[in-house]
């Protein structure tokens, strides 16, 4: 019975996707499988780093990151403003819903936000909460590196001691 009910899953996947016009590759599985990215969705490593613009067409920061809520959507985009090369910059969150996805005359993508650059530079900063597993692994380093210079300090420190009292030593025999 439960074989049935897989299969079942199954179709009504493949229907749905069918419906909504996304390709699926059939399994004995209730997870519907896409096999290619739709022509109006975008990965979200093509999304981070799209500069976003204001509604004069003016260049107002750059996506750094997304937020997804507990169902897996989008809800807040990072957008990363001011500085230089990614030097000074500050991020700001961003609802997901108050931004504007198109593609432009050339075939370009265009995102863009109803604000003026001067208020992203006025809006409070972003705070992340939690840390990428690069983050993780550089701080972890950073740690170990710092704590190799401490151990290192002391070791120069009891070699200056002990070549210290060598020459007393020597100094006491003579």
């Amino acid at each position: 019975m439960g074989r049935q009910y897989t299969k079942l899953a199954g179709a009504l996947a493949l229907s749905a996707a069918s419906i909504f016009g996304q390709s699926v590759a059939q399994a004995e599985s209730p997870v519907a499988f896409v096999t290619q990215q739709p022509a109006n969705e975008w990965l979200a490593r093509v999304l981070i780093g799209q500069l976003v613009q204001n509604t004069t067409g003016e260049t107002i920061g750059n996506v750094n990151d997304l937020v997804l809520d507990h169902h897996g959507r989008i809800s807040t985009v990072v957008i990363g403003v001011g500085g230089f090369l990614g030097m000074g910059e500050k991020n700001v969150g961003v609802s997901f819903d108050s931004l504007a996805f198109d593609v432009d005359s050339k075939g370009v993508r265009v995102i863009t936000v109803a604000v003026s650059k001067e208020a992203l530079m006025q809006a409070p900063a972003f705070e992340a909460t939690e840390k990428t597993t690069f983050e993780k692994v550089k701080d972890k380093a950073t740690d170990l590196g710092q704590r190799t210079v401490d151990e290192a300090v002391l070791l120069k420190d009891k070699a200056a001691q002990k070549i210290e009292d060598m020459r007393k030593d020597d100094t006491r025999k003579q």
